[in-house]
């Protein structure tokens, strides 16, 4: 199954044109879906052709249009659901004109939270080689051999937990912040660049994953969508939000992780 989803124009001014978006679903044979399109109130969905394309009308504002969605039934009775979206539309406007701040007007580059991240990492890598150092014998003049590399689940978790610990950050440096560290994560256990595509892109290759079910799908889809609303229109955050994705992290990470070597049975060489 393929959904798209395509917004004409983010910024529409007075007089000109309305925006329309344009959804298209592939269906393979013997499925058959249903087309949910978002509700958002004071904007308005006309149909503006037999081809999935709707036009889009409403008072002056800006707007969040909450992600397309649809649930398809295959012929044994399975069910699948995907998603696209949000998308941001400012409508005879210049800049948002409601509370949600910076929705038009893109924020100033905040300060990267990397370099702390990677210096955390560097520090528990050096604390590791001392504890080495340390327990070898005066006597014995050999080499200590580096630590070994931080696997991928390890340094994910090691650079949430670093960049959770920083009071003086606000909620849009920690969701720019955990979306690079699962993004940097999921390109370390699949291959694929996941830093350089679009939160569709990213849940649509992992639906491709034989590791992730449909609820570690959903848990990545609502951590990259919730950081995604608070780094682009500043809406959301706070404590509880980020305990909860803190939760969906480590699910997904979790169903990820490589299964242990069995152990080797009495008796064999």
């Amino acid at each position: 199954m393929r959904l798209t989803a395509e917004l004409s124009d983010r910024a529409v001014t007075e007089g000109e044109p309305p925006p329309t978006l344009s959804v298209s679903l592939e269906l393979p044979e013997g499925w058959t879906g249903t087309l949910g399109l978002p509700a958002v109130e004071g904007l308005t969905f006309t149909p503006a052709d037999a081809e999935g394309r709707f036009t889009l009308e409403g008072e002056p504002g800006s707007y969040i249009i909450p992600p397309v969605t649809v649930e398809a039934k295959g012929p044994a009775g399975e069910v699948e659901t995907k998603s696209v979206g949000p998308f941001y539309l400012d409508l005879g406007v210049v800049g948002p004109s409601s509370a949600l701040e910076d929705l038009a007007l893109a924020p100033p580059p905040p300060p990267s939270p990397w370099p702390w991240v990677l210096g955390a990492l560097v520090v528990t890598g050096l604390v590791a080689a001392l504890v080495v150092w340390g327990n070898r014998k005066k006597a014995e003049a050999r080499v200590v051999p580096p630590p070994p590399p931080l696997s991928p689940e390890e340094e994910a978790l090691l650079a949430w937990a670093a960049l959770r610990a920083r009071a003086d950050l606000d909620d849009h440096a920690l969701a720019l912040g955990l979306s690079s560290i699962f993004r940097r994560y999921l390109e370390r256990v699949s291959g694929f660049p996941a830093t350089a595509l679009t939160t569709y892109e990213v849940l649509d290759r992992l639906s491709l994953d034989h590791r992730v079910n449909a609820a570690e799908h959903d848990r990545a889809q609502r951590l990259l969508d919730a950081t995604d609303l608070i780094k682009f229109a500043r809406s959301g955050g706070g404590a509880a939000l980020f305990d909860a994705l803190d939760a969906d992290l480590r699910a997904v990470i979790a169903a990820m992780r490589p299964a242990p070597a069995p152990k080797p049975e009495p008796g064999d060489v």
